[in-house]
């Protein structure tokens, strides 16, 4: 299991707990932060809220541990790599079969970057079906005491 701390932004009308990361960035301590990407998208990116079902009760502000089983993410990571590359061969293959032959191999590179980006979107477009509700569920495994 994979075990992060989390604070409570708010409970909803249907009883779902809304939580968002408390760990912030590693770029905090280093030394490179003025001439890094990465700190960089850090600062600019908002970190994202997300619903959990929980059997504790809980309140806005509290502070948990939410966990998420390492199997499932991998399942997770498999599918957002390898879906869109799947999509792009099958692409290709459908068009190689389904082109005339002396025309087939000309609109190849087009019709593999047109797929792969029509995978991206259909995994943008699905993330919260597929990442939140059929690979991982994230669990709250208990309350931390207020600091």
């Amino acid at each position: 299991m994979i075990e992060e701390a989390a604070v409570v932004t708010r409970i909803g009308a249907d009883g779902r707990t809304w939580i968002k990361s408390l760990q912030t960035s590693a770029c905090s301590g280093c030394m490179q932060q003025q001439s890094c990407g990465t700190a960089t998208l850090a600062k600019v990116l908002p970190k994202r809220e997300f619903a959990v079902d929980s059997d504790i009760a809980l309140q806005a502000g509290d502070r948990v541990v939410v966990a998420i089983d390492d199997g499932h993410l991998l399942l997770t990571s498999l599918i957002l790599y390898l879906l869109p590359l799947l999509i792009m061969l099958g692409g290709v293959g459908l068009a190689q079969a389904c082109l005339p032959p002396p025309h087939n191999s000309d609109y190849l590179p087009e019709i593999a970057l047109t797929s792969l980006l029509a995978g991206f979107a259909l995994i943008n477009r699905c993330q919260n079906l597929l990442l939140l509700h059929l690979c991982f569920k994230p669990q709250i495994l208990k309350k931390l005491p207020a600091a």
